[in-house]
């Protein structure tokens, strides 16, 4: 039945005009609606419902409506009936429009559990397909607990080293920011700290497609890794640096890092604030290796030392100088 003949047919047994058989079909659809889980429709189409629904609505509560008995019977099949009428609607709609969802699974279906790591804390998990996850100092992910059907984590902030199972019929597929890497069964490290603008994934073992949303994915096999800046949306390839993953036993590893990646790292690792008033100092880059297991005072002494700069503590702050 297309859509008019619905429409004309709710019409028809909302003013009694409907013949018993039309009755009993529109009350056996009502039936099969009540086991149904609520559907969600877009803005446009909900709201020509709702417009309709209230023009009905508001027809049997005008003072020519019956006695409030009937009133309330009528209200009841006028909201089910147009609540009807949407859901059949939004179901031809989808068949002609289908959302995919990662595995075909409903939004509504969809659970996730957060895993969070305090700053100084390395983390390692077992996520249920036996892969194995490693989260550095003050990183936050989540993944989809069905992993059955999809593969799915997302890194909300922070650096995650992944050691997949592998399992050919479902793709491991990891969010970070503006990156999807997809794999099959691999090895890599995923830096991607929502304060930085350099992101990185390096590929230890297998490999690994790579995509930036509105660009081709990139390939990474053992030993390569994708930067990718997000001011500019710059994507650069090169070797990877396998002492990039010293943090994984306890290693603060600053390769000609910026001042603002120092900052951040320095931030995840000991949760102090460092700032620099000097642009001279915010130029500079550093470079050196600090067992984070060493107070962080002590950590600064050995970073500022290389650059000949100076440390004062302030309240809330640590302020590097010349």
């Amino acid at each position: 039945m297309d859509s008019a003949k619905l429409k004309e047919l709710l019409r028809n047994y909302l003013k009694g005009k409907s013949s018993v058989s039309e009755n009993k079909a529109v009350d056996d659809w009502y039936e099969i609606l009540e086991g149904d889980d609520p559907v969600s429709l877009d803005d446009a189409k909900a709201e020509k419902i709702r417009a309709e629904m209230w023009l009905a609505i508001s027809t049997e509560l005008s003072p020519k409506a019956v006695p409030i008995k009937k009133l309330h019977y009528n209200w009841l099949r006028v909201a089910a009936s147009f609540l009807l009428f949407g859901a059949i609607g939004f179901l031809i709609w989808t068949k002609s429009n289908p959302v995919p969802l990662p595995g075909n699974i409903s939004s509504a279906e969809i659970t996730y559990t957060y895993i969070t790591s305090k700053s100084g804390e390395r983390k390692l998990i077992t996520l249920p397909d036996g892969s194995r996850l490693t989260l550095n100092s003050a990183s936050s992910i989540r993944f989809q607990n069905n992993f059955t059907k999809a593969r799915n984590v997302q890194i909300i902030d922070g650096e995650v080293f992944f050691d997949v199972k592998h399992d050919k019929s479902h793709p491991f597929i990891i969010k970070s920011g503006a990156l999807t890497t997809q794999v099959l069964g691999t090895a890599f490290n995923i830096r991607a700290y929502d304060a930085l603008d350099k992101m990185s994934v390096g590929v230890t073992r297998g490999k690994v497609s790579v995509a930036v949303e509105g660009k081709p994915a990139h390939f990474l096999t053992k030993g390569r890794q994708l930067v990718f800046q997000k001011r500019g949306s710059h994507i650069s390839l090169s070797p990877f640096n396998a002492n990039t993953l010293s943090w994984q036993q306890g290693y603060l590893l600053l390769n000609d890092a910026s001042f603002e990646e120092m900052a951040v790292l320095m931030n995840k690792n000991y949760g102090v604030q460092i700032s620099a008033p000097e642009r001279s100092v915010k130029s500079k880059h550093f470079t050196a290796s600090i067992n984070t297991s060493m107070p962080y005072m002590q950590a600064l002494e050995v970073i500022t030392a290389i650059h000949h700069l100076k440390i004062k503590e302030r309240r809330e702050t640590i302020e590097i100088r010349k």
